[in-house]
């Protein structure tokens, strides 16, 4: 499994992630660990990861997309923001209605964005590109 990408930092108070990954299942594991990059605090680590690894399947899933495409995952933390956006090039559109994303009890799929609804402080989508944003507020070292 290949990707490119890279972890920056640019500043004291900001930190980048922009990676570059094959469009295949497996890579939602190297998504959640190259976001430990970012040295979040804990909860919000696993928040993040969580989040964003359920994006990137999403993605993967429900855009049309073949092993060869790739799935662009920017994430940065700035202050107490950390924003994560996926691109997948596709041209579907989700329209972000929180009651429209909530799986049928028992449903067994289909929780992804409904889990990026509740833990997020924001998100939204529109063609091609998903996005979350969650605020530290302080409480998590």
């Amino acid at each position: 499994m290949s990707s490119r990408g890279q972890a920056a930092v640019s500043d004291d108070d900001a930190r980048s992630l922009d990676l570059h990954v094959p469009a295949t299942p497996k890579v939602a594991s190297l998504v959640r660990r190259a976001l430990s990059y970012l040295e979040l605090p804990e909860e919000e680590l696993a928040v993040a990861q969580l989040l964003a690894s359920e994006l990137v399947t999403n993605s993967i899933r429900h855009a049309g997309l073949v092993p060869t495409d790739e799935v662009r995952i920017r994430a940065i933390r700035r202050g107490d923001r950390l924003r994560v956006d996926v691109y997948d090039g596709s041209r579907s559109e989700l329209h972000p209605l929180a009651g429209a994303i909530r799986p049928a009890p028992g449903a067994q799929s289909g929780w992804g964005l409904f889990l990026v609804d509740r833990l997020s402080d924001r998100w939204g989508s529109s063609p091609g590109r998903y996005w979350f944003e969650i605020e530290d507020d302080g409480t998590n070292g």
